[in-house]
Order: structure tokens, then sequence, then C-alpha cells
């Protein structure tokens, strides 16, 4: 079963580059490149797995976590923050804020993407 990921970072290079390797892994993906393109995405296509930047301008990943955990529609879907941002409280803020996981870019090792991803993305129906 493939899962349906977003991708959502500001700088487009990086969330292309992400997409790809999500679908060379058989997933579908999609990015877009703010957190109101994200909303509105998440609105019309509900998908799986949300992979959020967290430092964005005009709303940060933070604001769209926020607004994601609101709406009942999408209170339970998984949303990994991806972030350049290190800071071990940070990612215990985000995580108690609703976050599912938080990958730092920097360490993010590409051949283990796929076991990243499986714990969101596996059939819902068969145990992890």
């Amino acid at each position: 079963m493939s899962g349906r990921v977003l991708i959502v970072d500001d700088d487009p290079g990086c969330g292309r580059v992400l997409a790809l390797l999500v679908r060379h892994l058989g997933h579908e993906a999609a990015y877009v490149t703010s957190g109101y393109k994200a909303l509105e995405f998440v609105a019309s296509h509900c998908p799986d797995l949300i992979i959020l930047d967290v430092m964005m301008p005009g709303m940060d990943g933070l604001e769209v976590l926020r607004r994601i955990r609101q709406d009942p529609r999408t209170s339970g879907l998984p949303v990994v923050m991806f972030s350049a941002l290190a800071d071990p409280q940070f990612r215990q803020s985000a995580r108690n804020q609703g976050a599912s996981d938080y990958w730092v870019k920097a360490s993010l090792n590409f051949e283990d993407l796929e076991e990243r991803l499986n714990p969101y993305l596996a059939p819902r129906d068969q145990p992890n």
C-alpha cells in the first residue's frame, strides 16, 4: 500500500528532492512552499502524512501544526516536523504541541527514509 505524503518547505529545492525520494519509495508525494498552501492542500486532499518545515515566512510550521490539531477532521493526522533547528528543548516543545516526530534536516540519512516513514504509512489493518 502506498501512502500519500505532503511535504511543506519554503525551499522548493528541498521540497522537490524529498518528494522525489518519497516517490522512489513507492508513495505519492506532493510539496507546497507555504503554510497557507499546506492548509489548503490538507483540506482538499487529506494526505496520510505531512512532513512540515518549521521555519517558513508568513505562517510557520508550528502554526500550521496548531491549526491541523484544532480541526477535528485532521487532528489525528501524523505530522513530522522537519527542520534545521536541532535544539532539544525546541524539539520537545514541538512534540508537546502535537508533532508526531521531529527530524533534523542535517542529520536525516536518506538511506533510512523508508524506515522512518513506515510507522506513518504502514497499512492501517496490519500491526506496525
